[in-house]
């Protein structure tokens, strides 16, 4: 097999099933299954009904997904040669169904859900069967009657991959006989070339050319000495060594509108994710600086009841010579957003399965105090446009696969481990359906995921559904208090929406 055709991540049926030999698994799936770096997505369901019958709920879900996403019933296995390999292998669901039973009599089960969904993150997926859970807490807690974790080992694939498999056995409330719909990827094309002569229109383009080129270098230099440690976040509070990935984690999550979100970016001329990102930048500033002086005063709770005024002399310069860098990833298809299931694992698919993400590293600014908070957003828009230039996540993404195929995935995984560690936070944003869906008929209230397992101390995970934006804050306790954190991103967004009015 040829260099080329190895590195196509599609999978074919005939290959997987053909002789008894299963599928390569690809470098990049190895270097997230490694001793050094092992990542799990876990996906949590609330729903509107308690679950009657969790039995048919289980097959209703496997008896879609199994069949769709072989990968499913495969477990990682080395041939004679010691070619680690998909190998299918029989699924007895009871293996991968857990009924989480509390106590009886309690008076709310709000914290024993949370708590028990906080402990999962450090709870390692067995690899001598397939690497999937489905947990069931069938309480009723004030966000939901019942909740359902879907746990995947992220060797199997990214966030776009498996919301096409969660979603292939949803459907939607108001018509069970459609699957959902998910937003689509919208381009505007803007052209300042109208009215321009050809000389002007040939600058034009040779100055974007050099733009390309200038901000690809800068960012895959930057990416190479941050995998090195060359460059690297200042010591702060929110920002933990390495090791704090076996460390206990909390939850907690920041709800918006997607209309605010909406009328914020209207209001810069940007995206959803510029405004998302604008109110990240701003909520961070101000959980910085209630640590900072919390520090100083010694009590965090008043350093929260002062979060509006102006902080001390020493807080302020100390927050502007911090150094915080957060890691976007995005999806490196040819087609955005989710995708037919079914299409997905045709060979040579446009939007292949798969581990097909990039990351770029940004620089979250430090403002101190404004006169308008719509700077952060402004600020937010300005660093995603200069990156939306560069084509330094995709050659990164390469030089990941290169890697793999050369070195091995020991060598992806010390790539992957260190550009992590050497930044303070992950951001991951995802695109749920535009209406309700309904697993087994019980609606869906509400889903958020996160991904376990990463070396930072605080990870952020964004996904849209029914007009509902979830910013889910996954941290350690030791250095990140995740509620008072999602209490900022909360004051945030409203205080950009509220500047947005005194715009108008």
């Amino acid at each position: 097999m040829d260099l080329k055709s190895r590195m196509n991540l599609g999978i074919d049926d005939r290959e997987m099933e053909g002789q008894g030999q299963g599928q390569p698994v690809n470098p990049i799936s190895q270097a997230m299954s490694s001793s050094l770096l092992s990542l799990c997505v876990n996906v949590v369901f609330e729903f509107e009904e308690a679950i009657t019958d969790i039995s048919r709920c289980t097959k209703v879900i496997t008896d879609a997904a199994l069949p769709r996403n072989p990968l499913l019933s495969c477990i990682m296995k080395e041939d004679d040669l010691g070619v680690l390999r998909w190998q299918k292998t029989t699924v007895n669901t009871k293996n991968h169904t857990f009924i989480v039973e509390f106590p009886i009599g309690q008076d709310s089960y709000d914290a024993c859900v949370d708590e028990y969904i906080s402990k999962l993150a450090h709870r390692p997926l067995d690899h001598s069967r397939p690497l999937w859970e489905l947990h069931f807490l069938n309480y009723k807690t004030n966000k939901a009657k019942a909740t359902m974790v879907f746990r995947f080992h992220h060797a199997l694939g990214d966030g776009i991959s498996f919301m096409s498999t969660l979603f292939c056995v949803a459907r939607r409330v108001d018509n069970p006989d459609l699957p959902p719909t998910f937003p689509t990827a919208k381009t505007s094309i803007q052209s300042s070339h109208s009215g321009s002569t050809l000389l002007a229109r040939f600058f034009q383009r040779l100055w974007y050319m050099m733009l390309v080129l200038w901000y690809t270098l800068v960012d895959v230099i930057s990416s190479s000495l941050r995998m090195t440690g060359w460059i690297g976040d200042s010591q702060m509070p929110i920002r933990g060594h390495p090791g704090v990935k076996n460390m206990p984690v909390a939850l907690s999550s920041a709800t918006f509108l997607l209309e605010d979100i909406k009328q914020i970016k209207n209001s810069v001329g940007g995206t959803v994710n510029d405004a998302i990102t604008g109110i990240i930048f701003h909520g961070i500033q101000r959980y910085l600086q209630i640590r900072l002086s919390a520090d100083a005063e010694h009590s965090l709770r008043d350093a929260y009841e002062k979060r509006f005024e102006m902080p001390e002399e020493a807080v302020i310069k100390q927050m502007k010579n911090l150094r915080l860098t957060a890691l976007c990833l995005i999806n490196m298809r040819g087609l955005a957003g989710v995708q037919n299931i079914d299409e997905m694992f045709k060979p040579k698919a446009e939007a292949p399965w798969g581990n097909h993400f990039g990351i770029f590293p940004v620089r979250v600014p430090i403002l101190g105090m404004l006169e308008s908070p719509l700077e952060f957003v402004r600020r937010a828009k300005s660093k995603m446009d200069r990156h939306k230039i560069s084509l330094g996540a995709f050659v990164d993404a390469k030089i990941m696969t290169y890697l793999g195929w050369l070195k091995g995935p020991q060598a992806v995984s010390r790539y992957l481990y260190s550009t992590i560690a050497n930044s303070t936070i992950a951001i991951s944003n995802m695109i749920g359906p535009m209406e309700m869906v309904a697993i087994d008929g019980n609606p869906i209230k509400s889903f958020s995921f996160f991904v376990s397992g990463a070396p930072q101390s605080l990870d952020l995970f964004i996904v849209s559904y029914t007009g509902v934006v979830v910013l889910q804050v996954y941290a350690q306790k030791a250095y990140v208090d995740a509620n008072m954190l999602s209490k900022c991103f909360m004051e945030a967004c409203e205080e950009i929406k509220k500047a947005t009015l005194k715009k108008v």
